[in-house]
């Protein structure tokens, strides 16, 4: 027998055992499988090999690949145990299915965005940030910025909150932290427009104001996408507080901020 082929049998046979050792029984993998035990048995022992055929079977009921299966014993351990390590951890999570729920409705928001909402120590002045939603590994992130000019230090203030992003039921739902600020969560809670105004995003946010005390703080929000910008200090010049007068600001966000937080005014 060549070299390779007794590699190729002696390896298949400890994957087989390292992976039959992980169920109840033998008997009940041939038979979740659908596969004679006697025949099996030969696999296990080195024997005989399995089709093509078979060989696939086996390998999608133990969620591996083919390749894994015929491949190095030490390889197929590690990549096995950190596979239920994973799905171990997934399980455990309360969230893991929350984020980012429906993926395929969520990738249209994904971009920059302005974020405007009242400001929690001036009730006629208005706070801008700067927000980017991406994603990386099936998974939607936000990174929001603040910049507010710092009056006792007369220079910008800035923060940084990183979080993630799920989609439910004709909903945007966006939870960050603030790491520096004794890891403060937000939330905002989003309702996707009308057609004729789709660049916006509108609903309400909470969060902990950390100006003047630290109390519980919510607001109607809305997020103005970005289309198109030169640069992400372009975004950036935009943050900080403006007055509900300023000429800048646009009547459609004035509007659905001065209203209150009825029905009437959340359908705009």
């Amino acid at each position: 027998m060549p070299n390779w082929l007794t590699m190729m049998t002696d390896d298949l046979r400890a994957n087989l055992r390292f992976l039959c050792a992980e169920r109840q029984s033998t008997a009940q993998v041939c038979r979740d499988i659908g596969i004679n035990q006697q025949q099996f048995s030969k696999y296990l022992s080195g024997r005989s090999n399995p089709s093509a055929n078979n060989l696939r079977r086996i390998a999608r009921y133990f969620g591996v690949e083919d390749t894994e299966l015929l491949g190095a014993h030490a390889q197929l351990v590690r990549s096995y145990r950190a596979k239920t390590a994973t799905l171990r951890e997934h399980r455990q999570d309360p969230l893991a299915n929350v984020f980012p729920g429906d993926l395929a409705q969520l990738r249209p928001f994904l971009g920059a965005y302005q974020v405007y909402f009242q400001a929690p120590v001036d009730p006629n002045g208005y706070v801008v940030n700067s927000v980017f939603l991406d994603e990386r590994n099936g998974v939607v992130y936000s990174r929001l910025i603040e910049a507010l000019t710092d009056t006792t230090f007369k220079r910008r203030r800035w923060t940084r909150c990183d979080g993630k992003v799920s989609y439910q039921n004709g909903r945007l739902f966006v939870v960050d932290s603030e790491r520096k600020n004794e890891n403060a969560l937000s939330m905002h809670i989003l309702t996707p427009p009308p057609r004729q105004k789709r660049h916006y995003l509108f609903g309400t946010m909470c969060f902990m104001a950390s100006m003047p005390r630290r109390m519980p703080y919510a607001s109607k929000v809305v997020w103005r996408k970005f289309e198109a910008y030169r640069s992400v200090k372009d975004l950036f010049k935009s943050c900080g507080v403006y007055s509900a007068e300023n000429l800048r600001l646009d009547p459609v966000i004035r509007r659905y901020l001065a209203s209150d937080f009825s029905e009437e005014s959340v359908r705009l």
